[in-house]
């Protein structure tokens, strides 16, 4: 088996039976999980995590195989996301971009499935042009758990395929890009998020249009994804790269760990659906919180360079060594 769809017919094939046995170091375990580097080498993309999934202690009602964008989400249970379902009986794959329901079923409930249905309503309308490619959702996967309910409410948008029919390799890829753009566009559209609630309330939001305050909050999401920024703080230190201020050396314990990361460049400059940077290294700088608030006041974000050159930083570098 040397490509993803000689994969995906063997698994189909072998996972009614399979499901006789232990979950445990079964061989289709195995099998199943060498989508992920056939997948992320055809979708070249540092940015996004790929997970596949037949089950975990047990084997699943609905395997999957995701496509995680970190900035958005990396789990199943959160977010919005490219994924592989398989319906019970093995007969059908979708390749749909569908939404989290854990955390949705934690909050809503008996609503869940009108909230998921809400949401995805939402996400179609910011992207109409999906509807050249992929039907709407919901799907019917034909589970009987609470979770593989859910799964067939938080399909977005799918393309269907018939698993003793299923197309060429090529084209399972070129449908797999085509996805993972329309999944840059809607983060890049905001996605589930109400504009009007979501952007930070500024005098320049009187004049700015509606894309701009959405770049505004995608730029402001990025910087505060906990997950990201813990990271970029671990690599980078708790000491002000504008300024060198260091709050634990101020406030002590309390102050301890604390430093805000900044996205080096800015999402106003990229094109709509284009990649965001994620090197953790290179794409973000540690910033205390008035250096970070400064680089953001007015229309255009200054550099790391413009802000330590501005005299007053000049002389909070020296006092701050």
């Amino acid at each position: 088996m040397d490509n993803l769809h000689d994969i995906l017919c063997a698994f189909s094939q072998q996972f009614i039976s399979a499901k006789k046995a232990p979950l445990r170091k079964h061989k289709l375990v195995t099998t199943f999980k060498t989508t992920v580097p056939y997948i992320e080498a055809s979708i070249k993309r540092p940015d996004i995590k790929v997970k596949a999934s037949p089950g975990q202690g047990n084997w699943a009602d609905v395997p999957w195989i995701a496509c995680f964008n970190s900035e958005s989400t990396d789990s199943a249970e959160e977010g919005i996301y490219v994924v592989y379902l398989f319906s019970v009986d093995m007969s059908s794959m979708y390749l749909c971009l569908a939404q989290g329901v854990t955390s949705v079923r934690n909050e809503f409930k008996k609503e869940t499935s009108n909230e998921l249905n809400r949401r995805a309503s939402l996400i179609r309308s910011r992207v109409p042009s999906f509807n050249t490619s992929f039907t709407s959702g919901p799907i019917s996967l034909g589970g009987t758990t609470r979770l593989a309910k859910d799964y067939d409410s938080a399909v977005i948008w799918f393309r269907k395929y018939d698993l003793s029919k299923l197309p060429s390799n090529d084209v399972l890829i070129q449908d797999l890009q085509e996805s993972i753009s329309l999944y840059d566009l809607v983060l890049a559209r905001g996605g589930t998020d109400n504009i009007e609630t979501a952007m930070r309330v500024s005098l320049s939001s009187i004049t700015e249009n509606i894309e701009e305050e959405r770049r505004k909050v995608r730029h402001t999401k990025l910087e505060r994804n906990p997950k990201t920024s813990e990271k970029v703080k671990h690599i980078q230190g708790y000491t002000c790269k504008g300024c060198n201020f260091n709050f634990e050396k101020i406030y002590g314990d309390r102050g301890k760990g604390f430093i805000e990361a900044h996205h080096l460049i800015p999402i106003s400059s990229l094109k709509e659906g284009q990649i965001v940077s994620m090197n953790l290294e290179k794409d973000f700088v540690v910033l205390c919180s008035n250096c970070h608030s400064m680089v953001h006041r007015g229309k255009a974000l200054l550099t790391l360079e413009e802000l330590i050159s501005l005299p007053g930083v000049q002389e909070l570098r020296k006092i701050n060594r």
